[in-house]
């Protein structure tokens, strides 16, 4: 028990507080437009122009981006994870896991492996995390920052995470039933 304590403590005191400053969402607003740009190239280079083929780059990228964001300042993200995600809540080794679950989903839809079982865990994930940032957002708990990105850009969490979740799970929805 000590040694929870004396990890939320060192954890906590690295966590930066959130902002809803423009200079943050301009930070986020810049990811998702490289990610976007970055997802094209191989859609056309390729000539498979099919919105699947494009959700799969965009997946891929983004999920292996936001885990990036988690893995920096790792100590911090299940300190935070488990103010809002309901299987972290229960489990420290979900809350710890999780960017490692995001990664290996982002590289399997980089590499086109997995198929519809990577869809399948991808929406199972997504719709989890939609349940806890939706019960977050509606208990108004205050400014809790959103884990997702880290210490990277420093957002509260807000309906933009809650879009996330949606999008990742309707793309991966969308691929399961293509």
């Amino acid at each position: 028990m000590a040694a929870k304590k004396k990890f939320a403590h060192s954890a906590t005191s690295d966590m930066v507080a959130a902002e809803s400053s423009a200079r943050e969402y301009v930070k986020f607003g810049l990811v998702i437009w490289f990610i976007f740009l970055a997802s094209l190239w191989p859609t056309y280079a390729d000539g498979l122009v099919s919105a699947a083929e494009w959700m799969r780059w965009f997946m891929g990228f983004f999920l292996a981006t936001f885990a990036t964001f988690k893995f920096i300042g790792y100590d911090m993200f299940p300190v935070m994870f488990v103010e809002y995600d309901v299987i972290a809540k229960r489990s420290q080794l979900y809350a710890r896991a999780y960017p490692f679950i995001e990664f290996g989903l982002g590289v399997l839809y980089l590499t086109n492996l997995g198929g519809r079982t990577r869809d399948a865990l991808t929406l199972v994930i997504m719709t989890i995390g939609t349940i806890g940032v939706w019960g977050a957002i509606s208990a108004r708990r205050g400014a809790v920052h959103c884990a997702c990105l880290g210490n990277v850009i420093k957002l509260p969490l807000s309906s933009v995470s809650l879009v996330e979740d949606l999008s990742m799970g309707a793309m991966a929805a969308f691929m399961l039933l293509g």
